[in-house]
């Protein structure tokens, strides 16, 4: 559009990668969550597995009877997911300055 300027939405930022989530050794690269409250990753599997009321989650993330939605894993698929998430270890997500700025 001539004669505008495109301004950045300080609202707007990129999810995380998933990548680099644990180091080589297996070790989770946190404390986890936007506020450091889990420290590892079946607390945080086991957190989106319980999900009940939120009065601040996006319309679109709300199932049946308008509350969030539970992912309603086993214990046996937790630890599964679990063990897939140490498979991206690294910790190239935390060195590489692309990964700096979330508003590129």
């Amino acid at each position: 559009m001539a004669g505008s300027e495109i301004g950045i939405d300080l609202t707007n930022t990129r999810a995380p990668s998933l990548r680099d989530v644990t180091n080589g050794q297996g070790n989770v690269n946190g404390p986890l969550m936007h506020n450091g409250a889990f420290t590892d990753l079946l607390q945080v599997v086991n957190h989106y597995n319980s999900i009940t009321v939120n009065p601040n989650i996006d319309s679109r993330l709300r199932g049946p009877n308008n509350l969030g939605q539970q992912l309603n894993l086993t214990e046996t698929e937790k630890l599964a997911l679990v063990a897939f998430l140490n498979t991206l270890a690294g910790s190239n997500v935390y060195s590489d300055v692309k990964w700096s700025n979330p508003f590129q």
